[in-house]
């Protein structure tokens, strides 16, 4: 191990480590994205500390001491606990977070992090073969080309901003959705009923699965307690989440798409997953739950500037639909893949 990195542990670290640990965050943010404002630090904090009680993830974080109580570098990794579902399946991953600010860079920090990172997970987390990582600079593409990882996914954030949206076609999608879907029930809710939970993550797994992964061998199955603590949770950080879904006839959950607002962010809302059972589509149902979401937001949050998401550039049928509402990339992000090789091996002697 490196004994000059620090393990930050959240429901202990000092004042000091919480400071460095905030300052690293702010300013690595602030350089991706120099006009997005910031959570308040004591909202992160709380959802921080709220994060350690999720049963499902073990978590993992790193702080890179320098002169000053700064932290220079931050490291970070996520593994599937044996609580999860899917922990079977996708045990060998772990999600991983790496960055150095940038006056300290180019000085082998960034390899230093990565090495102690993955000899804690051989140590903590033996079952951990693959590690990934979303990389957004170029100077990243460069460090895991460097050290052998390999481009798992072409991803990217992308924006809506509603200024730019033509509403007229968001209420025509809506009103050919409606109806091409005569039989078709619309709820609206920020925790889904007791009666539609079941078969609701049958088909949120079904349709996550459905995305594009690259080579990322990943299990989903999506439970309904892990869907009420996530609910309990938005709760808890005065997030708004709301999840429109359609219902058959003969009541069949058969799409769904998702947002969640934070009033202390309010120019912006983040839409997670929009999703339509294969034996349903065809019938318009992606296009009519984009814009019933979005005509709920413009009726829900007038303040709001955009809408921001993620998405695989291989989505094909998604990617055309946020196209021609006017998604536009606001950063690209590209999923790397690394194994434990002899790059990742701390030095001997």
């Amino acid at each position: 191990m490196d004994t000059g990195i620090i393990r930050f542990e959240p429901r202990t670290a000092p004042e000091e480590l919480w400071r460095a640990h905030y300052d690293h965050l702010d300013a690595i943010s602030l350089e991706l994205d120099p006009e997005e404002p910031l959570l308040p630090r004591a909202k992160r904090r709380a959802l921080l500390l709220s994060a350690q009680d999720i049963p499902y993830t073990n978590k993992y974080y790193y702080l890179l001491p320098a002169d000053g109580g700064k932290a220079a570098g931050y490291a970070s990794a996520a593994v599937e606990t044996p609580a999860s579902p899917t922990y079977a399946a996708n045990r060998h991953n772990a999600n991983i977070k790496l960055s150095v600010l940038p006056g300290y860079r180019r000085k082998g920090l960034g390899t230093r992090l990565l090495r102690h990172l993955v000899a804690e997970m051989a140590a903590q987390e033996p079952s951990v073969t693959e590690y990934l990582t979303p990389v957004m600079t170029e100077p990243g593409f460069k460090f895991l080309d460097a050290l052998g990882g390999t481009v798992s996914l072409v991803h990217g954030e992308n924006r809506l901003y509603l200024r730019d949206l033509d509403w007229g076609m968001v209420e025509a999608w809506a009103a050919e959705g409606a109806r091409r879907n005569p039989a078709s029930a619309i709820v609206a809710a920020e925790a889904i009923p007791e009666e539609d939970i079941k078969d609701f993550c049958r088909v949120y797994s079904e349709t996550m699965a459905q995305q594009p992964f690259g080579d990322i061998s990943l299990k989903i199955e999506i439970t309904p307690e892990q869907v009420r603590l996530g609910e309990a949770t938005a709760r808890e950080a005065g997030a708004v989440h709301t999840t429109i879904y359609s219902k058959e006839a003969d009541g069949s959950v058969s799409g769904l798409t998702e947002t969640q607002y934070m009033p202390e962010l309010g120019h912006r809302v983040w839409q997670m997953l929009t999703g339509v059972r294969a034996d349903c589509r065809g019938r318009g149902l992606g296009k009519l739950l984009k814009a019933l979401m979005l005509l709920d937001i413009r009726k829900k949050y007038p303040g709001v500037k955009y809408v921001v998401t993620g998405n695989a550039d291989a989505n094909a049928p998604m990617m055309a639909i946020n196209k021609a509402l006017g998604f536009k990339k606001h950063r690209p992000v590209l999923i790397y893949k690394l194994k434990p090789g002899p790059a990742l091996l701390p030095p001997k002697g």
